[in-house]
C-alpha cells in the first residue's frame, strides 16, 4: 500500500482507519493510477503515496463521517477531501519537488498500511519550521518559535490561574496542555497546509500551501469564540463588505510573533495585537454625540455588539453553545462579558488522568471582558426598546448580576449599575441622532 503525502493534522486514528479500507480494496483491484502521469512538469516528486492519495474518487470511496474535536459533525466529503494531495502542489517546483517521505517518513513501497506508516511524521513542522521551513523562511522561523500560536502561553497562563492552589500545578498544567489544549497548538503546516488537530479536518486546499490561511478551516476551529457566525450577515456586518480575520488581525507578529522572549501573557501581552476599531473608525470619538459621550468610558462592542458564543462549548466540550450578550466593567469601561469556565468542576479533567481538588479552583473569576467580534451597526436588545441607548438605560438585564457569579468575592468588581432609563427628551434627542 503505498500511502504518506498529507496527513498534516488529520487524526491518526481516522486516517489509519481509512487505509486499513483502502489496502483491502486496492490489493484485489490494480486499476487506482498515480495522480502523476509522466507528462507532470515536475518529475521529481514520484513518491507512490500517490497511488492512494492522489485519487479523490478513491478516497471518497473509503472516507466515512467522523466527529470534530467538539462533537460536531465532519462529513465523509470533507474526510477525503482532507486525505487527498492535488497536482497542483505536486506540480509546485518549490514545495512540491520532495518526495511525500522526506518530509512525512513511513515507507512507500509497502503494501501493508501499518508497515507503510512505521515512523509517520503527521507534520513535519511540529518542531516550529525549523527542519523543513527554516532553509528559506528562516526569520519568521525564528520568531514563530516564540509566538503565541506555537507555544499557546496565554492558555497556560489562563489554566495555571485557574488551577489556583492544586499540588505540584505546572506539572499538572503540562499534562493538560499536552494532553488537551495543545490540540490548537498552530505551526506551520497546520495554518498553511492542514487544519487544526481539533477540527480533524486534514488538509485545507489538498496539499497546495496557502499564504493566506482559510479563515473557516484554520482560525475558527481553535478561536470557537469569535464563532463561525463572524461570517454571516447576521451576526456581523463587516461580512458584507467582504471582511474576514485577515482584515483586522493584518499584523504578521500577531501570527508570526516578535522573537526575543515569549509573551508570556499572551494575546494580552502590551503591544502585540494591533487590531483596533480605531484603525478604520479614526474618527469615532467625535463623529456623534453618544461617541463623545461614551468614549471614554464604554468600549464600542458594549454598544456595537450582539449576542455572542461563550467558552463554555470548548471547555465542556458539547456541541450545542451558550449564547450571551452580558455587560460588566473592567478597566474602568463597560465591556460585553464571556462566561469562561462555568461552574469549575474537579473532575472536567478525569478523562485524562487528572485529579484535582475543588477547593483549589475556585481562585480565579469565570467571567472576563471580551472584545466580541460580532457586531451590528444598532443592535436593539431590550424588548420593545426604539433605540440602542435603551439596551443599557433602564434595563438592569443585560448587566451581569450577583446570580450570574460563580466565585462572587472574585467577581463582583465586574458588576455594573445600569444606568438611568432616558427621560422623554432624552428619548427624542436619540431618535433624531439615529434617524440622521
Amino acid at each position: 500500500m503505498k500511502k504518506s503525502r498529507l496527513l498534516f493534522i488529520c487524526s491518526l486514528a481516522t486516517t489509519l482507519a481509512l487505509c486499513a479500507a483502502a489496502i483491502v480494496t486496492a490489493s484485489s483491484e490494480t486499476s487506482h493510477v498515480s495522480v502523476q502521469p509522466k507528462s507532470y512538469a515536475n518529475p521529481i516528486n514520484t513518491s507512490e503515496c500517490l497511488v492512494c492519495h492522489g485519487q479523490l474518487d478513491y478516497l471518497r470511496s473509503v472516507a466515512t463521517d467522523t466527529k470534530d474535536g467538539y462533537g460536531h459533525d465532519v462529513l465523509a466529503e470533507a474526510v477525503a477531501q482532507g486525505l487527498y494531495v492535488h497536482q497542483d502542489f505536486v506540480n509546485d517546483r518549490i514545495h512540491g519537488k520532495a518526495s511525500c517521505e522526506v518530509c512525512h517518513g513511513g515507507d512507500p513501497t509497502a503494501t501493508d498500511i501499518t508497515k507503510a506508516h512505521e515512523g509517520i511524521i503527521t507534520d513535519p513542522t511540529a518542531d516550529g519550521g525549523e527542519k523543513v521551513c527554516g532553509s528559506c523562511h528562516k526569520e519568521i522561523v525564528v520568531n514563530a518559535q516564540t509566538s503565541i500560536h506555537f507555544n499557546m502561553t496565554g492558555v497556560k497562563k489562563k489554566l495555571s490561574g485557574r488551577l489556583g492552589k492544586t499540588h505540584n500545578k505546572e506539572v499538572v498544567v503540562g499534562q493538560i496542555m499536552s494532553g488537551d489544549c495543545m490540540a490548537c497548538h498552530a505551526t506551520c503546516g497546520t495554518c498553511h497546509i492542514g487544519t487544526a488537530p481539533v477540527a480533524n479536518l486534514g488538509l485545507q486546499s489538498n496539499h497546495k500551501i496557502e499564504g493566506k490561511p482559510d479563515n473557516l478551516q484554520v482560525c475558527i476551529p481553535c478561536h470557537h469564540l469569535a464563532g463561525a457566525g463572524f461570517f454571516t450577515e447576521e451576526k456581523n456586518l463587516h461580512t458584507a463588505i467582504g471582511m474576514d480575520c485577515n482584515s483586522c488581525h493584518s499584523s504578521d507578529q500577531e501570527y508570526h510573533g516578535r522573537g526575543g522572549p515569549e509573551e508570556a501573557q499572551g494575546m494580552m501581552t502590551p503591544g502585540l495585537i494591533k487590531a483596533s476599531c480605531y484603525n478604520c473608525h479614526q474618527d469615532a470619538p467625535t463623529s456623534n454625540n453618544a461617541h463623545e459621550i461614551h468614549d471614554e468610558s464604554v468600549s464600542c462592542q458594549a454598544c456595537h455588539g450582539t449576542e455572542y458564543e461563550s467558552c463554555l462549548s470548548c471547555h465542556n466540550r458539547v456541541a450545542e453553545p451558550e449564547w450571551i450578550f452580558k455587560l460588566g466593567q473592567f478597566g474602568g469601561k463597560i465591556y460585553p462579558m464571556v462566561h469562561t469556565t462555568g461552574d469549575t468542576s474537579a473532575d472536567a479533567f478525569a478523562s485524562m488522568g487528572v485529579t484535582l481538588n475543588q477547593e483549589d479552583l475556585e481562585s480565579k473569576p469565570t467571567w472576563a471582558p471580551y472584545p466580541t467580534h460580532f457586531l451590528q451597526l444598532a443592535p436593539i436588545h431590550k424588548d420593545g426598546a426604539s433605540v440602542m441607548c435603551e439596551n443599557c438605560h433602564g434595563n438592569e438585564d443585560i448587566f451581569l448580576q450577583e446570580d450570574d457569579l460563580t466565585f462572587p468575592e472574585l467577581e463582583k468588581h465586574l458588576l455594573y449599575q445600569a444606568p438611568d432609563a432616558l427621560s422623554k427628551d432624552e428619548l427624542e434627542q436619540a431618535l433624531r441622532e439615529a434617524t440622521k
